[in-house]
């Protein structure tokens, strides 16, 4: 049974939903951005966060100011993400053909020719949502791994969100089983593949300092003889995202399965790596991405 702050949060996040949908895209996008940077302003430990993020990540590069700008942005972005998630029942092949400009999208054909399925791996950078539901109305079948909300209201209002677009989706107490079964089934499985995994995964450089990493994509690669394909889908205007895609990642040869899973994480995380600093305001240094620096 939900809580009274679950409901209360519930509400907050349908009356942000409605009023999303009451305006128009340029409206809803610009009042998104006001809302992120007021959020920012209110969770001062996650601006914190971000800062520290930027300071180990880009060091010198950046001078104060530069790193507050960016971690403004950071958060801009964030709600203009939320409330573009409120309008996915808006989407139709037909308008995010006009608005989402794909690049290699041959490597999806190319991938599901060969009858494995391909895993689609992607920071959360841009409006990362935006990646598997574009995918899913250019007609290829994908289904997104997802965690379960604290919030289980919360969590139903996105779940609909995203399968109104025709993505579905995998919850990750049973990812294993059901992403081997989409994969065997010639479907496409969508990962976030950036942030912190728990103790036991590997430990790799992001930014030239260690990093937690999940294994998992490389090995349902390597378990079911899929390539990876990295993206990243950058926000250019309210009604212009680009996705950009890395080069598709093939398992290797080699028997050592291990090593092979190092490889291709290490690969897509050079490009990722590689789009954040390119517009570093665009990924969401606001996650506790380096933890193991902190114990």
């Amino acid at each position: 049974m939900a809580s009274l702050a679950h409901r209360v949060e519930y509400l907050l996040a349908r009356a942000a939903h409605g009023l999303a949908n009451s305006l128009s895209a340029r409206s809803a996008d610009r009042l998104g951005g006001a809302a992120g940077r007021l959020v920012g302003l209110l969770l001062s430990s996650r601006r914190r966060i971000a800062h520290d993020n930027l300071r180990r990540a880009l060091g010198d590069t950046l001078t104060e100011a530069e790193r507050q700008r960016i971690v403004k942005n950071v958060f801009a972005s964030i709600g203009r993400t939320f409330f573009e998630v409120a309008r996915f029942p808006r989407l139709t092949p037909e308008n995010v053909q006009q608005t989402v400009v794909r690049h290699g999208f041959d490597a999806f054909d190319q991938a599901l020719e060969a009858g494995r399925g391909a895993i689609l791996v992607v920071p959360h950078f841009g409006n990362w949502e935006l990646s598997a539901a574009t995918v899913a109305l250019s007609g290829y079948p994908i289904d997104v791994l997802v965690t379960t909300q604290h919030n289980p209201l919360v969590d139903r209002m996105m779940t609909e969100l995203r399968t109104s677009t025709g993505v579905g989706v995998i919850r990750l107490g049973s990812a294993a089983r059901q992403a081997y079964k989409a994969l065997k089934n010639n479907r496409v499985i969508g990962i976030a593949a950036d942030q912190h995994a728990p103790a036991g995964e590997l430990v790799l450089d992001f930014f030239g300092r260690p990093a937690s990493v999940a294994k998992g994509p490389a090995r349902f690669a390597i378990r079911a003889g899929a390539p990876i394909l990295p993206y990243v889908i950058l926000r250019e205007r309210y009604d212009r995202h680009v996705m950009l895609p890395g080069e598709p990642i093939y398992p290797p040869e080699s028997g050592d399965e291990e090593t092979n899973i190092r490889r291709m994480t290490e690969q897509f995380l050079r490009y990722f790596e590689e789009r954040i600093r390119e517009y570093p305001d665009q990924w969401m240094w606001t996650h506790r991405r380096w933890k193991l620096e902190r114990k």
